[in-house]
């Protein structure tokens, strides 16, 4: 079998690596039962500390990185300014301060994550974007470094997330259009490499099927999550005048749909129905008031923030996931 690493006790105890490290080191930030429960572990898997690694993953500087969206999006987004809120107000409390971190990497992109991770000397991060296949995840388990995701970073079961169900929720949004009459309904995705965009775009997919409905790839056309993006999205759909309603796969790319509608004349919804998904506040104050799918920005921030906590003060956690339902609020663009 070989030595037992930090890892595999880490792994065995659901706490991060520099957890284990703490409580092996009589940190006192990790509290006594975990730290009992741990040394109890080590010394089952006969595990031989290494004495220099421990003293340097005791080193705390009570920081939480977050790392924000990539260009073209930002961290200017309501959606994620909210979000942001929610973290900044559990850390204060806590004692812990922000730093905000720019993540370029491509998957697989080792180089790229040493420089980011290593640059900012932090505690843990909250990352809000996972991409399909994200080494992100695989990175960070090796180093030791506690993280939660906003959004799930599918097909690892042992990351810690928080997040609303993309794919329910777009699927309540395409339901309620086909009930409010539409039957050709166009959609302006995010981007196919986040798991947003994809699980948004098959939520959509499902509940036209579910309703005998055929899935037109005309109608479909993939943007960027900005109101950029989704400008120029609509111009290129509305070449087509066979559809009455658009699912925008988040609120700003709503609010970009609008603008290229109404310049070329169209009501909304007489002409053609609107449905966003975010919640943003702006999207009530628009014209028209915009009907969209919610998450709760802030309390998703919240919610990130104390599983973070938790990881590095290494109390135990028996949910590493958090999924919250979606929910439908009506207004005047449908």
């Amino acid at each position: 079998m070989g030595n037992k690493t930090m890892e595999d006790i880490a792994k065995e105890a659901r706490v991060s690596k520099s957890t284990v490290s703490r409580a092996l080191g009589d940190d006192p930030r990790v509290n006594e039962n975990t730290r009992k429960r741990i040394k109890k572990l080590a010394k089952k898997m006969n595990y031989q500390p290494h004495k220099a690694a421990q003293a340097l993953a005791n080193k705390n500087t009570n920081v939480i990185g977050i790392v924000f969206p990539k260009i073209p999006r930002s961290i200017a987004d309501p959606f994620f300014l909210e979000f942001l809120q929610g973290i900044g107000e559990v850390a204060v409390v806590s004692g812990y301060s922000l730093t905000l971190l720019n993540d370029s990497s491509d998957n697989n992109d080792y180089n790229k994550l040493e420089k980011i991770f290593h640059k900012h000397n932090v505690d843990g991060i909250i990352l809000t974007e996972p991409r399909t296949n994200d080494s992100r995840v695989t990175y960070l388990k090796k180093e030791g470094l506690p993280f939660v995701f906003l959004g799930n970073p599918m097909g690892d079961q042992d990351a810690y997330w928080v997040e609303t169900d993309n794919r329910s929720g777009a699927y309540q949004a395409v339901d309620y259009l086909i009930k409010a009459g539409h039957k050709r309904i166009a959609t302006i995705t995010g981007p196919m490499g986040l798991v947003a965009g994809k699980y948004r775009l098959q939520g959509y997919k499902d509940a036209l099927l579910d309703k005998g409905l055929a899935v037109n790839p005309d109608f479909i056309i993939n943007a960027d999550f900005t109101q950029k993006g989704a400008y120029r999205a609509a111009k290129k759909l509305l070449l087509s005048k066979d559809f009455t309603a658009i699912f925008a796969a988040n609120d700003l790319m709503a609010l970009g749909a609008i603008k290229a509608l109404k310049e070329q004349g169209l009501t909304i919804p007489g002409d053609i129905a609107i449905m966003g998904y975010d919640g943003i506040q702006i999207g009530e104050f628009i014209d028209p008031p915009l009907t969209t799918i919610s998450q709760p920005g802030k309390k998703m921030g919240e919610i990130a923030t104390e599983l973070l906590l938790k990881l590095i003060q290494g109390e135990y956690i028996s949910e590493n996931h958090v999924l919250l339902s979606p929910e439908l609020i009506v207004r005047d663009s449908v």
